[in-house]
């Protein structure tokens, strides 16, 4: 266990701990609310967001919230809080996304919180579930936007979910060693667009990047959706379609080379003439198989996809449709672009496929497996049979937990490219040497400060919303991320285009404001500054 950060860990923090109030009547105090437990990233993995952590809980306990921060390995830290939902606070980079309601679905659902199903906030809100349900059903793109206009409205009332910055995709890499990086939603900088439009320079043959932990598992349907396996996978399986960086269905670049919605609940695909890494044609039969495959085993990375598929079926030699369990508007976009293509001759035979052990990978994408020396390096090479080939040769990631490693690989050329998206001193000391470039594109992700409403207190939106006025999100940008991402006020970002709007509760960073919410509210202090239920 840690507390709260001393003055190197906590730039602009105090500790006095406590509301700055005046005292209520001890008879009219009821039961203090609970200590909170703020989990933490240790501080190696992502320094940034450890001072943030830090900081935050500072805040929290000026406007009377007694603050315990717990600092976690990563793995462990993502395990209490989306699987355990044992947590009080938590903060990280939310995963990028390629529809903000295809997220909503899984972890703002209320159906969707039993442990592992992906709604480790608690939240529970008819109202927002329907807009949801409405939305996926709808066909008409201009309603779609006045529905996710409205439950931005929503959930920002309520702040199941607190927006602490506006991450940016960026691109950090050596402009000696290769060039033309293009972002595309969701994966910003690491997608399949970036990797096939890189330009290696000067004869460089390999690209490499880094994470600062191994991977878990070479399994496409066993991971937890971290963006170090969907940046993996996604280059080495296709879908049966693919957006561009306009954010729009580019058939040259994907696995169907045209595509027909025949009627409200059905799609068919035209898939072209491909193979396999290990040689074997990719046929319809194996595109039927894994829309079938996945939604028949239930796949819990795909479970929102499964919700809408009923059934896929050869129409011919080339061509498949699939037929929807219920209509879905935004289909291509939340199932075809999502749903990895497996070759049946090596899982037709495989049961719980989300634990299979998968010690080779095959797929068919840009990029195929050739080796993986677990906690220390993983080794991706090019397919060169692929209809979109990538420019090099290799990609490698290293595993390399300190940035200041990093960074001395980026400046000699050793590393390539700064995977992680790290914002912290070194990215601020390096960012302009001649041989760094520094890109940075609205992304559809942010930092979150996550109350778990199954915790008495933070079960009530006025008790959020105090702790919104304290989490300092401007201090943070400015003193610990170095002036690089805004400060966040939305749960869907601008990088959505006309689905996110600036009409929406707006939160002062405001002590005061906190401390006058939770008076409001009927939340009375003690004489220490802490906050109490009113006696009963």
């Amino acid at each position: 266990m840690a507390g709260c950060a001393d003055d190197e860990d906590d730039p602009g923090g105090d500790d006095d701990g406590g509301a700055d109030v005046d005292a209520t009547d001890p008879d009219d105090l009821g039961e203090q609310l609970p200590t909170y437990t703020y989990l933490n990233n240790a501080q190696s993995y992502n320094p940034p967001r450890h001072d943030a952590v830090n900081l935050i809980s500072d805040r929290l306990e000026n406007i009377g919230l007694d603050m315990e921060v717990e600092v976690l390995e990563w793995g462990t830290l993502f395990n209490r809080v989306d699987v355990e939902y044992d947590y009080d606070f938590s903060t990280w980079h939310t995963f990028f996304t390629i529809d903000p309601v295809l997220e909503f679905s899984s972890t703002m659902y209320s159906e969707n919180t039993s442990p592992g199903d992906g709604n480790f906030a608690g939240y529970e809100n008819p109202d927002a579930d329907d807009l949801m349900d409405q939305y996926l059903v709808e066909p008409d793109a201009d309603r779609r936007i006045e529905l996710v206009h409205d439950l931005q409205q929503t959930l920002m009332e309520d702040l199941p979910q607190m927006p602490i910055v506006d991450m940016p995709f960026l691109a950090v890499f050596n402009n000696e060693k290769v060039t033309n990086w293009e972002p595309d939603l969701p994966l910003g900088f690491n997608s399949y667009w970036t990797m096939i439009n890189l330009e290696m320079l000067d004869g460089e043959e390999t690209l490499v990047g880094y994470w600062p932990e191994a991977l878990d598992t070479m399994n496409p349907l066993g991971h937890n959706d971290e963006n170090k396996h969907t940046y993996n996978f996604d280059i080495m399986y296709d879908s049966v379609v693919r957006l561009d960086n306009e954010g729009e269905i580019n058939t040259d670049v994907s696995l169907a080379t045209d595509f027909e919605r025949v009627d409200e609940d059905t799609m068919e695909y035209t898939i072209r003439d491909h193979t396999f890494h290990d040689g074997e044609p990719l046929t319809v039969d194996d595109v039927v198989f894994s829309y079938n495959y996945i939604a028949d085993n239930e796949v819990p990375l795909y479970s929102v996809q499964a919700n809408f598929i009923d059934e896929a079926e050869a129409v011919d030699d080339e061509t498949v449709r699939i037929h929807m369990e219920e209509p879905l508007g935004p289909f291509n976009l939340l199932v075809g672009t999502q749903i990895p293509i497996l070759p049946e001759h090596r899982w037709a035979d495989r049961d719980e496929p989300s634990q299979v052990n998968i010690e080779e990978p095959v797929g068919s994408g840009p990029l195929q497996f050739n080796y993986w020396d677990r906690g220390a390096e993983f080794g991706l090479e090019r397919f060169d049979d692929h209809f979109a080939p990538v420019d090099f040769e290799e990609r490698i990631w290293r595993i390399i937990p300190e940035a200041s490693t990093v960074w001395e690989g980026l400046r000699e050329g050793d590393i390539t490219y700064e995977t992680f998206g790290r914002i912290d001193r070194q990215l601020d000391e390096n960012r302009d040497l001649d041989q760094i470039t520094v890109l940075t594109e609205p992304a559809t992700s942010y930092w979150h400060c996550t109350p778990n409403a199954r915790t008495e207190g933070l079960d009530d939106p006025e008790v959020r919303k105090a702790a919104f006025n304290a989490v300092p999100r401007t201090p943070i940008v400015e003193q610990i991320l170095f002036d690089v991402p805004e400060p966040g006020f939305n749960v869907v970002s601008a990088a959505f285009g006309p689905l996110h709007t600036d009409d929406v509760t707006r939160y002062d960073e405001d002590i005061d404001a906190g401390i006058q919410r939770l008076r409001d509210a009927g939340y009375v202090f003690d004489e220490d500054g802490m906050v109490h239920f009113p006696a009963e």
